[in-house]
């Protein structure tokens, strides 16, 4: 069980890599707001498939008209195939609806984006030169604070279903030393997000599903979210993940290990309509999103995006999109909206296969499957 965590574990951070960015990097001019062909997405889906994938789940919008379609199975054992209905896991798609709550309480003024670590969290970072009075909130979200990774720790996959405290999390990334200065450099870290968790919970007083649930879920009547610590299961119908020859692993690891970062359940119609109503400013007034849509170029391994407060901006073959991305052993989700909320795409498939996602061939077709999905 060990090893085989091990390299689930290696398996997401690879997927991880397959960000927003690898549709086309040349914008072009948009095309008219019309219905998708649901030839061409079922096609694009029914690729990911033959390329190697259990099954796909695609969601595309054009102005009122939502198309959704499916491939393959979401279990393969019984062969019950995709349905858009379905719930998974969005992994770091999770980062968006924490850095909206974060900022929520910034419009508020219950929290400035200035505000140190140290002053919300006071003696959570003080080890092997992890100095929360040097790390702003902002820096957590812009993914600028320096701080280490924890989810390549063993640990965290030698007991895979262990339920993890937050704070235990922050201080196996403290371990560590910083990887630099706070504001000098982005780096990708999951431990950022869960310290933005917890400052959530230090300001509110409430567990941080709770306010999820409270500013997010029903608000925007997302039927099928929540966020689950202790219990790995679904609460309904959902996709089962894979892991090549492991199987599925749908229901094997805590979401405790993702939290506030990583662990959220949804399906791609909620992801959606968070997504639109995120973009589109109602959940935010404009001086907060204008914060959060303020971005600086990153590369990513290879990918190059412009990065925000947990919000990605993204060039596409029909203009700019914003989203996140997400990976989570044996489940891989890209989410887009475009800025007047007309144009959507969530594609979400359900093995975890570095391999294959290393290939030129299969990187092309999830390039077509969100072109489809978002602009032709």
């Amino acid at each position: 069980m060990n090893n085989t965590m091990q390299r689930i574990a290696s398996a997401s951070l690879a997927t991880a890599a397959l960000t927003a960015a690898v549709v086309p990097a040349t914008a072009l001019a948009a095309s008219a707001s019309t219905a998708p062909k649901a030839s061409a997405l079922q096609q694009a889906a029914d690729r990911l498939v033959k390329d190697g994938q259990p099954g796909v789940i695609a969601l595309s919008r054009r102005g009122d008209k939502v198309t959704h379609v499916t491939a393959g199975y979401a279990n393969t054992a019984t062969h019950q195939k995709m349905t858009p209905d379905l719930r998974f896991r969005i992994a770091s798609v999770s980062k968006t609806f924490t850095a909206a709550i974060v900022l929520q309480l910034v419009a508020e003024h219950k929290l400035s984006l200035d505000d140190t670590v140290a002053r919300r969290l006071p003696g959570v970072l003080t080890r092997n030169g992890n100095d929360g009075r040097k790390i702003t909130v902002r820096q957590l979200l812009a993914q600028t604070s320096g701080l280490n990774e924890y989810v390549q720790d063993p640990r965290i996959w030698q007991n895979p279903g262990r339920v993890w405290k937050p704070r235990e999390l922050v201080d196996i990334a403290q371990e560590k030393a910083p990887l630099s200065k706070p504001g000098a450099k982005w780096n990708y870290a999951n431990t950022n997000y869960v310290l933005a968790g917890m400052i959530v919970e230090k300001v509110t007083g409430h567990p941080f599903g709770v306010e999820l649930q409270r500013r997010i879920v029903k608000p925007l009547k997302l039927r099928h979210t929540f966020l689950p610590v202790a219990d790995t299961g679904f609460h309904g119908s959902y996709v089962h993940g894979y892991f090549g020859q492991y199987g599925d692993v749908s229901t094997m690891i805590s979401p405790s290990s993702g939290w506030a970062s990583g662990g959220i359940v949804s399906t791609v119609d909620d992801v959606a309509r968070f997504q639109r109503a995120l973009v589109t400013g109602k959940l935010l007034p404009a001086r907060v999103q204008k914060a959060m849509m303020t971005t600086r170029p990153v590369t990513d391994d290879w990918v190059k995006e412009n990065y925000g407060l947990g919000l990605a901006r993204i060039k596409t073959s029909c203009g700019f999109a914003w989203g996140h991305d997400g990976g989570w052993p044996g489940y891989r989700t890209w989410s887009y909206t475009s800025p007047d909320g007309k144009r959507q795409a969530v594609i979400t498939y359900n093995q975890s296969d570095p391999g294959l996602e290393a290939k030129p061939a299969f990187r092309a077709d999830i390039t077509k499957a969100i072109d489809a999905a978002l602009c032709r």
